[in-house]
């Protein structure tokens, strides 16, 4: 067993250097040590379940057999003092110097001289070409800032700054490191400092905690722009604001951690400036009482309204009963991709919480049959539907919990998680904010009158039986693009054939139901068809197989889609109709042409979502981004759980949808073509047969039926020699596409040359042969610069569908001939000599018949 330690006192460097261990070493378990800073402690309080730790309580020590250190280089400052034997393998990364004469022999020791630890491992990732999270990215960022002092201290090198550069092009979110980080004051600003907090001034506006601090000296002190970044940071206000009085001149500065508060109001009204999250302003002779009422008087006109449990929460609550078992919990767990359920009693009353945790524990100790009440946390923390944003974060910093129900009349309406929690912050800090959309306009422009009007009545239809209604998917990726749409998808919250049965008695119109799938088509009289599905989620019980699915809500609805561009909904409630559901910033993709799959094991789920990944690239001039084809390489090995009807059926639809050629050059970029069409080959040879056919079918204005068209556009690929032309076949799905198959192998391995000397010599081996095997032979060739052979099989194939009918039997036998199977091959020279052009007409087939008797009487 391998383990991962760090220092006690564990803070960011330390904690982003064990992460980056664990991605150069997978299989070991990183030990989360007990003691933390509190910049660390309170970031674990929101991202824990991020990552995958451990305690030194759950470890069988005695089976470690490899210990790798980070940012420390010995064991006595870490959790395994005294576990583990003193000449334990050990692999040490750390950027402390350390004498050559305390270093041991069983140990491998990487120290460099780097500003942060973090740097070493980011630079073997880096040389690893291994891929990051968004959430990773910004840990390692946080060590790296942490330790260099913002690439201020000293220590600092060029390699950590170059570290840095390849986390910026990862995506880290510098205002989630500005707020996690923290700086280092000096002795006079210390004492500023002090003199802010024992003045604080806390104020409750709008569920936002505002500090207002203030200083009167004569001597100068100078950034106080850092102090006031250090009284956010230990005050946890959500926003401060100092006011200094200093050498006759009166400063106002101000730092918001929350995004509902812009300072800028505050500074203009002072002739100041700055960022809505960091301005200041300078005002003269001014009393320090007088400034700060007026502070007081603008802070309203800063506050944006706020964001609020309602919001963030999911619902409906899968929770279960306290009488589940251990086992039970964790399938249920699994299934749905939770971290923890609430825990109800038979009247449906929240009487606990169940995490992961501890289930896990449970099941170390041998109870997997135990109810969860066991070991369940009892007396959870509770929020309202009124609840801010802001007090969810502070409960969880306070109370270390990843999940709060949201509470109305006793009963649960919803959950807010970390999950939530830390989509919600990570949206917030995007450097371009996605902001809620209305798309009402586009729908009003874009669809008939009459689907509008439908749609109105299905939002006032559900806000009068309590549900939600929503138009999902394509039609909202195409509403943002302008396009018209036909794809008309509603989502109920609720029961959505019930709702599709109230909804047609309204319209007078026709109900289908499909009770197997929870969905409903609505036909009106005016002819027009609107289908109704419950919201739903769904689970995989393994890779490639086809989704069990479940009554969920409009988020995890959403969340089981392919990409983010089609996981957006829009409300068609009267109140907010047209209102733009974007969990998962679908809308910034659109803008910015990016096809983004929304989870890393999307396509380990379902294969099939990268060939429709390729047909979204060429209908939207898309592109995936670098996550997402990073996912798509890692999942290759699922495609061969595909069936090969799946397989097929995607097919079809992007060859038909796009140019195959760019569609299969595509898939052999991004390494995958050969998983789902085995044995194919993309060279230049194949792509110009590929080229060839669909030129071919251009010019002739004909092409197979839809169900074969794909087949002969894959055979293409399959024609770069004998070897692989042998395995088309393979991909045959039916039997005349079979026989083509075999047909095409005949051809291409034949290596005697004598055959292809005449077109009767060739119709010796090919009098049997499918046309169209025969018409694939001939563009291999042809793109293989074997011109005579193209050509032979072109006239031979023209000569072949003309064969003429001159000779009959009854000629035979008047030429003296007696019936038996001479018959049949004197028939078949006849049609050899006409392939060759020895005879034109009647009479010369006759003269050939004759004097081919008379040479066999005469030997």
């Amino acid at each position: 067993m391998e383990i991962i330690l760090s220092h006690n006192q564990i803070d960011f460097d330390a904690l982003a250097s064990m992460v980056a261990a664990s991605k150069l070493y997978p299989e070991a378990k990183m030990v989360l040590p007990k003691q933390q800073s509190e910049q660390v402690r309170q970031y674990l309080a929101i991202y824990r379940d991020s990552f995958d730790f451990i305690s030194d309580q759950t470890i069988c020590w005695k089976e470690v057999n490899h210990v790798i250190l980070t940012d420390v280089a010995a064991l006595d400052r870490t959790e395994a003092q005294s576990k583990l034997p003193g000449d334990i393998p050990m692999t040490v990364y750390d950027h402390h110097p350390l004498l050559e004469e305390d270093k041991e022999e069983h140990v491998t020791y990487i120290i460099e001289k780097t500003g942060a630890a973090v740097t070493i491992l980011i630079e073997e990732m880096m040389k690893q070409q291994m891929d990051i999270s968004l959430y990773e990215a910004t840990l390692f960022a946080l060590g790296l800032y942490t330790d260099t002092g913002s690439f201020t201290y000293p220590n600092t090198t060029v390699r950590d700054l170059k570290a840095a550069v390849f986390l910026m092009e990862r995506g880290v979110q510098l205002e989630l490191v500005h707020q996690f980080s923290e700086e280092t004051l000096s002795s006079s600003q210390q004492e500023a400092f002090q003199t802010y907090l024992s003045s604080a001034e806390s104020l409750e506006l709008e569920g936002l905690h505002v500090v207002i601090a203030s200083l009167k000296t004569e001597e100068f002190v100078g950034s106080l722009n850092v102090i006031t970044s250090r009284v956010i940071e230990t005050t946890g206000a959500d926003a401060v604001i100092t006011v200094t009085s200093m050498q006759n001149k009166t400063f106002i500065i101000g730092r918001s951690s929350s995004d509902r508060m812009n300072l800028l109001p505050i500074m203009s009204h002072f002739h100041g400036g700055g960022h809505e999250k960091a301005a200041s302003a300078t005002v003269k002779n001014r009393t320090l009482s007088s400034v700060i009422k007026e502070v007081k008087e603008k802070l309203s006109s800063s506050i944006s309204s706020a964001v609020r449990a309602d919001f963030l929460m999911s619902a409906p609550v899968k929770t279960v009963v306290e009488d589940t078992t251990i086992d039970e919990a964790k399938d249920q767990m699994l299934h749905y991709g939770h971290n923890g359920f609430p825990v109800v009693n038979k009247d449906g009353a929240l009487i606990g919480i169940i995490s992961r945790r501890d289930v896990d524990k449970a099941n170390q100790h041998g109870f997997g049959h135990a109810p969860v009440k066991g070991y369940m946390s009892t007396n959870p923390v509770t929020i309202t539907k009124q609840t801010s944003f802001e007090h969810i974060q502070q409960l969880m910093i306070q109370y270390n919990i990843g999940r709060l129900p949201v509470i109305e009349n006793d009963k649960i309406i919803g959950i807010v998680s970390r999950t939530d929690v830390i989509e919600y912050m990570h949206n917030l800090t995007s450097k371009e904010k996605c902001t809620p959309e209305n798309i009402s306009e586009q729908i009003e422009l874009l669809l008939p009158e009459k689907i509008v009007h439908l749609l109105k009545k299905a939002g006032t239809i559900a806000d009068e039986k309590g549900m939600k209604a929503y138009i999902i998917g394509g039609i909202v990726r195409d509403m943002i693009l302008e396009k018209p749409s036909e794809d008309i998808d509603i989502v109920i919250e609720g029961d959505g054939i019930y709702f599709a049965e109230a909804f047609a008695k309204h319209v007078k119109g026709t109900v289908t139901p499909h009770e197997t799938f929870g969905t409903a088509t609505v036909e009106t009289a005016d002819g027009i068809k609107l289908d109704f599905t419950t919201s739903r989620t769904e689970y995989y019980e393994k890779p490639a197989a086809l989704p069990t699915v479940v009554r969920s809500n409009i988020k995890e609805d959403l969340f089981r889609r392919d990409f983010t561009m089609n996981a957006m909904a829009a409300s068609l409630q009267p109140e907010s109709f047209g209102e733009l559901i974007d969990y998962f910033n679908g809308l910034k993709d659109i803008q910015e042409k990016k096809l983004r799959v929304l989870h890393n094991l999307s396509f380990v789920e379902d294969p099939t979502r990268i060939l429709r990944g390729i047909r979204f690239e060429a209908r939207f001039s898309f592109r995936m981004d670098e996550e997402t084809e990073a996912f798509l390489r890692h999942s290759a090995a699922s495609i061969s759980a595909l069936s090969q009807s799946r397989i097929i059926a995607e097919l079809k639809h992007i060859f038909q949808e796009t140019n195959p050629i760019d569609s299969i050059s595509r898939l052999h970029e991004l390494g995958v073509l050969n998983k789902f069409l085995p044995g194919s080959v993309w060279s230049e040879k194949t792509s110009a047969v590929l080229s060839l056919l669909l030129k071919k079918w251009k010019q002739q204005g004909t092409k197979p039926s839809e169900k074969d068209e794909w087949f002969f556009i894959a055979s293409c690929l399959y024609v770069e020699n004998k070897q692989t032309a042998s395995l088309i076949e393979s991909i045959a799905a039916t039997k005349p596409q079979k026989k083509i198959a075999r047909d095409v192998a005949v051809i291409l391995s034949c290596d005697d040359d004598d055959v292809f000397q005449s077109r009767g010599a060739f119709h010796e081996i090919a009098f049997h042969l499918d046309e169209d095997a025969l018409f694939l032979a001939e563009l291999a060739f042809e793109a293989s610069k074997e011109k005579n052979k193209a050509s032979l099989l072109h006239t031979y194939r023209t000569k072949r569908r003309n064969l003429p009918s001159w000779i009959s039997g009854e000629d035979l036998k008047g030429a003296g001939l007696t019936p038996g199977p001479a018959f049949k091959d004197y028939l078949f020279q006849l049609e050899k000599a006409f392939l060759n052009d020895e005879i034109n007409n009647r009479e010369e087939a006759l003269i050939y018949i004759e004097r081919r008797i008379k040479g066999e009487n005469e030997e």
